[in-house]
């Protein structure tokens, strides 16, 4: 799907706009850095923009930890090198947040938990690249504790509220991340996706959530849940500050791909059959009538996509238990009853169980592959249902029931399970609130998958 001179590029999908939503700052990071470079604005501003946002929205709960002077000084110091002319990278004097389960030197680590947790080194690579690009790491972001659930909701911490109606969950486990990006408490946020942890959140909050292919971004000085299935990935305001957050942490370059023929677009019509909230339903089926006005989209059956939540449970509650071996060994003292429970059956599990999650991870490994062989992407809502309310264990789809973890981590973790690079796109609302759409590329195909991203974005914002 890279640019061909003799290609004629596809026409942009215009999407209507639903209902109006509180304002997200749109302003870029490239329109940032120029500024600042241009004296336009400085570093500090933008902090001092990101500190103002945060007051305002403190009732959310999105930050875990900032110290105000000690990010001014850095400011300060990024400005003094903008005036001396001395070398800025792509990301100069952008204030970004990080989730609290990165090491951030200068900063406590406590991935929202009371346990102890195991030593994790160093400040963590991905911070310190995003430093070495220019950012401005400066708060410290909530999250579900110890990335274990995907509500956002936390006895230790507090809930973090969903921007759009604080009844409701912000998603999880990136939900400070996600929050603060929508509000203005930053430009974007370092979250980590083990089953949906970046994009649960950016589709309830309405940002950007990008999860790169596995091992694109190291992991280093981060705390984990699920080794084989955990990444690391930006919560942004746009595509494009997405790939350029990627391509700090990564080193891969993404400006080499655009759409320039008519995409081939894959739904797991299927598997989707009877899971969707019915409000998400008629939002999704009102996004592929406007995507088949310039894509192929074809129906395929992915089957191994039904049993995953099944066997991805099996392998993130074995590793997390092994993480966590000794905190677990002297007690589990600390650890939440919800957030316990799960890693003493992961304990207890036997192998043979922890095999077969192995095994059915590669056949769903190989059907994704053979699909995205013959297609540009696969496309699907990023959660089955709207933002249900903070303490909402079961949801209503039209099937019947499902509980919330399989209407928001089903829909999101065979991907992070298999490895693939998956954006979720605000688009539009359904019953009122932000709905997403889920784009999932072949392994390895980042820059691909973003350049399809930036163009369902452009379509998408010419309403």
């Amino acid at each position: 799907m890279t640019s061909d001179a003799r290609s004629t590029p596809p026409a942009s999908v215009a999407f209507a706009p639903d209902a109006p939503f509180p304002p997200v700052p749109r302003t870029g990071i490239r329109e940032a850095v120029a500024a600042i470079r241009d004296g336009r604005t400085s570093a500090r501003a933008l902090l001092d923009a990101s500190r103002a946002a945060a007051e305002r929205h403190r009732d959310l709960n999105a930050i875990a930890w900032v110290d105000w002077d000690a990010a001014a000084k850095a400011a300060d110091a990024l400005d003094a090198r903008t005036r001396s002319a001395a070398a800025t990278g792509p990301l100069h004097g952008v204030p970004v947040t990080i989730k609290d389960l990165y090491v951030v030197e200068g900063a406590p680590t406590a991935a929202g938990t009371r346990a102890t947790l195991p030593d994790l080194g160093g400040e963590a690579v991905a911070v310190t690249r995003l430093r070495d690009a220019g950012a401005l790491p400066f708060a410290k972001t909530n999250l579900h504790e110890i990335a274990l659930g995907a509500t956002g909701e936390n006895v230790h911490t507090g809930d973090v509220k969903n921007p759009f109606d604080p009844s409701r969950q912000a998603g999880g486990s990136s939900s400070g991340a996600a929050v603060a990006t929508a509000v203005g408490i930053g430009f974007a946020g370092l979250g980590s996706d083990t089953g949906g942890s970046v994009r649960v959140p950016a589709a309830f909050c309405g940002v950007v959530g990008f999860k790169p292919s596995f091992g694109a971004i190291p992991l280093g000085g981060a705390l984990h849940l699920s080794w084989t299935c955990d990444h690391a990935g930006p919560l942004a305001r746009s595509v494009d500050d997405a790939a350029l957050l990627f391509e700090a942490m990564s080193g891969r370059l993404t400006d080499h791909g655009t759409v320039a023929r008519r995409p081939r677009l894959a739904v797991p019509a299927t598997w989707l059959k009877g899971r969707l909230h019915p409000a998400t339903r008629a939002w999704f089926d009102a996004r592929l009538a406007a995507l088949r006005g310039v894509a192929d989209v074809v129906d395929v059956d992915v089957p191994s996509l039904h049993a995953a939540i099944r066997h991805y449970t099996s392998i993130v509650r074995a590793e997390a238990a092994y993480v966590h071996r000794a905190t677990l060994a002297a007690g589990g003292e600390g650890f939440s009853d919800g957030v316990l429970a799960p890693m003493r059956d992961g304990e207890c599990q036997h192998a043979q169980v922890y095999i077969d999650a192995l095994k059915h991870r590669a056949r769903l490994c190989a059907e994704l592959d053979a699909t995205l062989r013959d297609h540009d992407a696969i496309v699907l809502p990023t959660t089955a249902v709207p933002p249900p309310l903070r303490g909402q264990t079961e949801v209503a789809v039209e099937g019947g029931t499902l509980t919330v973890r399989e209407a928001v981590l089903g829909q999101t973790l065979a991907f992070s399970y298999a490895g693939l690079p998956t954006l979720a796109l605000p688009m539009g609302s359904a019953d009122g609130l932000p709905a997403s759409l889920q784009v999932v590329g072949a392994g390895g195909r980042d820059a691909s998958l973003l350049a399809l991203g930036r163009w369902l974005e452009a379509g998408a914002a010419d309403r």
